[in-house]
């Protein structure tokens, strides 16, 4: 027993055959590698190596050799930007201290990328999100992207390093997309022959539609060390950093409102409230309220979204409920505006309308949006006091002044500076007939249109439509002219139609300063039909006076599409067939309508029914 005990216990203290192969292995290995180790400190402290002298030396002579060209470098650079002013800024930021490469010299390529118009609408709405792409060779830029419909303005430049001429610079449009790739709206490759600069010069995309206006120019410079190509093609270059830093000031001496819009400097935000815009989903951005516009930028997933309500085209503020639980509040806008940058949203009466949800404090901002309102108002108030009581003035002064000539030419320079905006869209208008119409243009407004003419009242009557209201005639300062809103209830004869429809209809007239030509103007949409939220009917009356009882009436119509739809193209050829019999039938009731007045006073309702059946 105490045999096995020992022959056990010697097993398990001494090492066997295999373990010790495996140590005298790794202690050969470990030391190997200390040898190597001591050998080559030994080499490293016994090389041959310079004097201090020597060294010194070299090193001076390497110092005084960068201080030359570093200031070899400068004054070239300096007699540069003196003989070209232009890109000083730029020459100064591309000095260097590494070695010259001597003569050789490269062109600065200016391309300021200004706008575009007429491009492809990459979205189903027929919108698009657009941003550039600006390359040549291996340098690209890119631009901000605009959300606008079609015609975007970007007003923004940059810098390219081409070693020679000729040089091509591509520029492609895209639309912006967060979910899927972004899609290609158009492109087009201009060839830079040589220096040269050219105004704003506008290109045809390589798509069936689009242009985009590009101002280019090419400067030769001097580049005086090997890190001249990087300044401009590296991502985080100086150039960028400037343009960060100017753009940060500018923001800081313009105030919020100048920072996401070009409004005047004079124009200062009065209240500035974190809410979000109702879209596919909510944009959640700053709403800002001067004393002239409501304003709204949004930057969620670098996508940018910018809104201005000017506050004359708000109709009507309401306090409202997103999702049953998050107070909201929706902006009514008037028949025909729509703001600038996002669309409108459209109910089911026809009314368009912004929606505002995710208020800290919803009942304040509401009192804001109130107070704006109210004090835009009472100011446009206060204009046409003044200017009622002025004008008087002015007459008079006219008369007695010395000085009329003078202030003739100003008041004519004056009205030509006053810009009204299009009532209808010229660009869908389609010719319809062209016909005589037994009187002047004065006359026709007087009997047809005038607040006291019974002629709507009639023809509507006939036609069986009901509710009819018409406001009385005003002047309108946004569209010019005389303006005024009908509405009424119309009956339906398409079977996909209900039984009756409401219906506004808004109405602009406008007399040249002769009183001999009449522009007569309407805008029609109807609020029960299907998509009738989406289009609008346009139409134009065109009178021209040919004698002293008679003037030739030219008739336009159009179907204006507020949004895109699957079937618009239906909807244009059905409404334009249905409203050119419509107009038919108004201009001959009128006629008969008017020689009736003229020979036995009144019309009787007998002749519009006739005429209208």
């Amino acid at each position: 027993m105490g045999a096995q005990y020992c022959s056990w216990l010697l097993r398990f203290l001494l090492p066997s055959l295999w373990e010790a192969e495996v140590a005298i292995s790794a202690a050969a290995l470990l030391a190997t590698v200390a040898l190597l180790l001591v050998l080559d400190q030994t080499a490293s402290s016994t090389s041959p190596t310079a004097s201090p002298l020597s060294s010194a030396a070299e090193a001076c002579g390497r110092d005084s050799r960068c201080r030359r060209q570093r200031r070899s470098g400068r004054a070239k650079r300096s007699n540069k930007a003196a003989a070209e002013p232009g890109l000083a800024s730029e020459i100064e930021i591309l000095a260097d201290s590494s070695p010259s490469r001597g003569t050789t010299t490269a062109y600065v390529i200016k391309v300021e990328l200004v706008s575009a118009k007429y491009l492809i609408g990459a979205n189903l709405n027929g919108t698009s999100e657009p941003y550039a792409v600006i390359s040549l060779g291996d340098q690209k830029r890119f631009s901000s992207m605009v959300p606008t419909p079609r015609n975007p303005v970007w007003g923004e430049g940059f810098n390219f390093l081409a070693g020679e001429l000729p040089a091509e610079v591509t520029i492609t449009i895209y639309d912006w997309d967060n979910v899927c790739k972004c899609k290609v709206i158009g492109s087009v490759t201009l060839a830079i022959l040589g220096k040269d600069e050219t105004g704003a010069t506008w290109y045809d995309l390589d798509s069936r539609s689009g242009q985009i206006c590009l101002r280019i120019s090419s400067v030769e410079v001097l580049p005086t060390s090997d890190s001249f190509f990087k300044q401009y093609t590296e991502t985080n270059s100086q150039r960028k950093m400037l343009l960060n830093k100017q753009r940060l000031a500018r923001i800081e001496d313009s105030g919020l409102l100048q920072a996401i819009t070009e409004f005047p400097h004079n124009e200062i935000v009065h209240h500035s409230y974190s809410c979000a815009l109702e879209r596919s989903f909510l944009h959640c951005g700053r709403m800002c309220i001067s004393s002239w516009h409501l304003c709204f930028h949004s930057n969620v997933f670098s996508k940018q979204l910018n809104v201005i309500i000017p506050l004359q085209d708000i109709y009507e503020i309401r306090r409202s409920q997103h999702s049953l639980i998050n107070p909201a509040i929706t902006i009514f806008l008037h028949t025909g505006a729509g703001g600038h940058g996002a669309p409108t949203l459209c109910c089911q009466n026809g009314s368009i309308r912004y929606k505002f949800t995710s208020f800290w404090n919803r009942n304040r901002t509401f009192r804001a949006l109130e107070a704006a309102l109210q004090s835009y108002r009472a100011t446009l108030d206060a204009e046409k006091q003044v200017r009622s009581h002025l004008l008087p003035k002015g007459e008079s002064m006219n008369v007695i002044s010395s000085r009329t000539d003078n202030i003739k030419t100003e008041d004519r320079s004056i009205e030509l500076a006053i810009t009204y905006q299009p009532f209808i869209n010229e660009h869908v208008l389609v010719d319809v007939t062209s016909d005589t119409f037994p009187g002047t243009p004065e006359k026709f407004f007087t009997v047809i249109l005038g607040d006291n003419a019974m002629f709507f009242q009639q023809y509507r009557d006939a036609r069986k439509d009901t509710d009819l209201k018409l406001s009385k005639w005003h002047v309108s300062d946004v569209y010019g002219g005389n303006f005024r809103e009908v509405t009424f209830r119309s009956l339906c004869n398409s079977p996909l139609c209900p039984p009756d429809t409401a219906v506004t209809e808004l109405q602009r007239a406008s007399f040249s300063k002769d009183k001999r030509n009449l522009i007569y103007e309407t805008k029609q949409q109807a609020h029960d039909v299907p998509f009738g939220s989406y289009f609008e009917i346009h139409c134009r009356w065109s009178l021209r006076t040919t004698s002293s009882s008679t003037c030739q009436v030219d008739i336009k119509i159009g179907v204006n599409m507020k949004k895109w739809c699957i079937l618009q193209s239906k909807i244009k050829s059905g409404a334009t067939d249905e409203y050119r019999r419509e107009v038919c039938k108004i201009l001959e009731a009128a006629s008969d309508y008017t020689l009736r007045a003229e020979s036995n006073g009144p019309a009787s309702d007998d002749t519009v029914a006739t005429s209208s059946a």
